[in-house]
């Protein structure tokens, strides 16, 4: 059923190749078959739902069986993404982002200004968070210490 699927829906290449990796490692892990995974109410449903297109439903499956296949992972990301919106002052100017997959101490920060007082503005917003904050959003150890 997995091909059929797969086919059916026609994703592109790589998520093929993804979703055919993850849907026998969910199953597994769940001990039910591919096929009710496939035919799960969150699958069913975005492929039910007519306001969404093609690339839309490919991302929301895709979206899903990624959280299914990296629980933990996705719960770190969930975590930092809170954690980053509660410790920005100004969200609407300034943007975090983490290093690609936490594997780096690094963090980039993106402002969004149009004039110097606005750079100062923000640079001193940045300055007033505590610097625990910004060890967690830097590399959130204490999700790595289970």
């Amino acid at each position: 059923m997995s091909e059929n699927f797969l086919n059916a829906y026609r994703f592109t290449r790589q998520t093929r190749r993804e979703l055919a990796e993850w849907l026998p490692e969910i199953a597994y892990r769940e001990n039910i078959s591919v096929d009710d995974v496939i035919n799960s109410e969150a699958i069913q449903s975005i492929l039910r739902d007519e306001k969404l297109n093609a690339p839309q439903k490919h991302k929301k499956i895709r979206d899903i069986l990624y959280r299914m296949r990296f629980p933990e992972f996705s719960k770190l990301q969930d975590s930092w993404k809170k954690n980053a919106a509660a410790a920005n002052p100004a969200p609407s100017r300034i943007q975090f982002t983490p290093s690609p997959n936490f594997e780096k101490k690094k963090l980039e920060i993106k402002l969004t200004i149009e004039n110097a007082d606005e750079a100062r503005e923000l640079l001193a917003l940045l300055l007033k968070i505590d610097p625990q904050i910004w060890d967690d959003l830097l590399l959130p150890k204490k999700y790595f210490e289970n």
